[in-house]
C-alpha cells in the first residue's frame, strides 16, 4: 500500500476517501453532516445506506482501477493481490461499525451459542473421529483461534482466523503416526472441525459469517480461507440440525441426553 503515497497515485486516493466518507461522514462516526456542512462535501452522504452492495461495487472498481492504473501496470498479479487485500483492511476497518451493523443477527446468534450449549455432550467418539487425531491441545489452540474471530474489524482478518484453526486441525492429521503422507478428505476433516466449532461456541458466529461472506473479497473465496470458511458453514448447519441419525449414537440414548442437556441449561437460565 506504500505505492498510494506516490504522487501518480492521489486519483486513487481521493476515489477511497471520498467513499469511506460517503458511509462515515465528516464526523468519521456515520452520523450525517449538517446541511451546512453537506453542501461543502465533495461526496455524496450515504452512512450504512445499501452498504454491502456499495462495498461490493467499490470493491469491483478499485480492481479495475489498480489494473488499468499507471502507477500499478508493472506490479504483477502478487502485486495487485496484495493491494487489493491492504485495500480491503484499510477501509473495511475503518467502516467496520457500519458495515456489520447491516448484518447483524441477533436471534441466530443466541441460537446457534444456545445450541453449542446444549450439544456439549456430544463427544468426538459420536461423530467417528479416529482416536488419534483427538489431540485436545491442537483442538484448544484450535477454538481459540475461531474466539478470536470477533477481536478483527476487517472479512480478510477474520477469515484468517477459520483458516488458521482449519489449518492447525490438518496438522493434526498430518502427524498422526504412520499417516504423514496421506492427505485428510473432506470426510475426515468435517467431524473434527465440527467438534472444535462446537467446544468453541464462538459469541456472534453467525453475524461474523454474514459478514464475511458480504465483504470478504470474491477472489479470497476461491483459495484456501474460501474452503475453510464453506467448512465453518457446513459446521453449523450440521449443529443446527443434527439428531440420532447423524451420529453413532443410539436414538433414545440421544433423546435422553438432550433432555438432560435442556434441563441443565434451562435451570441456569433461570438463575
Amino acid at each position: 500500500m506504500t505505492r498510494l503515497m506516490l504522487p501518480d497515485s492521489v486519483d486513487i486516493v481521493d476515489f477511497i476517501r471520498r467513499f469511506v466518507g460517503s458511509i462515515l461522514g465528516p464526523n468519521g462516526d456515520g452520523t450525517p453532516p449538517l446541511p451546512a456542512a453537506a453542501s461543502k462535501l465533495d461526496y455524496e452522504f450515504f452512512g450504512g445506506r445499501d452498504i454491502q452492495s456499495r462495498c461490493s461495487g467499490f470493491g469491483y472498481h478499485m480492481e479495475c482501477m489498480f489494473e488499468s492504473h499507471p502507477a500499478w501496470k508493472h506490479v504483477g498479479e502478487a502485486g495487485l493481490i496484495s493491494a487489493r487485500n491492504g485495500l480491503e483492511k484499510y477501509v473495511m476497518t475503518k467502516i467496520a461499525d457500519e458495515a456489520f451493523k447491516a448484518v447483524i443477527d441477533d436471534e441466530e446468534d443466541k441460537r446457534i451459542q444456545r445450541r453449542c450449549r446444549l450439544l456439549e455432550f456430544i463427544t468426538p467418539k459420536m461423530l467417528d473421529i479416529d482416536e488419534s487425531v483427538c489431540n485436545e491441545t491442537v483442538f484448544s489452540i484450535a477454538q481459540d483461534e475461531l474466539r478470536k474471530i470477533n477481536g478483527y474489524r476487517s472479512p480478510g482478518d477474520k477469515i484468517n482466523c477459520v483458516t488458521r484453526a482449519c489449518s492447525l486441525i490438518f496438522s493434526a492429521f498430518k502427524f498422526v503416526e504412520g499417516n504423514k503422507d496421506k492427505a485428510a478428505g473432506a470426510d475426515d476433516f468435517l467431524p473434527v472441525f465440527i467438534c472444535v466449532v462446537l467446544g468453541a461456541n464462538v459469541p456472534r458466529l453467525i453475524s461474523n459469517c454474514e459478514y464475511i461472506e458480504s465483504y470478504c473479497n470474491r477472489n479470497t473465496m476461491m483459495t484456501k480461507a474460501g474452503y475453510c470458511f464453506c467448512n465453518l458453514r457446513s459446521a453449523i448447519e450440521f449443529i443446527l440440525t443434527v439428531e440420532a441419525s447423524s451420529l453413532s449414537i443410539d436414538k433414545d440414548e440421544f433423546d435422553k441426553l438432550l433432555r438432560e442437556s435442556e434441563a441443565k441449561l434451562q435451570a441456569k437460565e433461570k438463575k
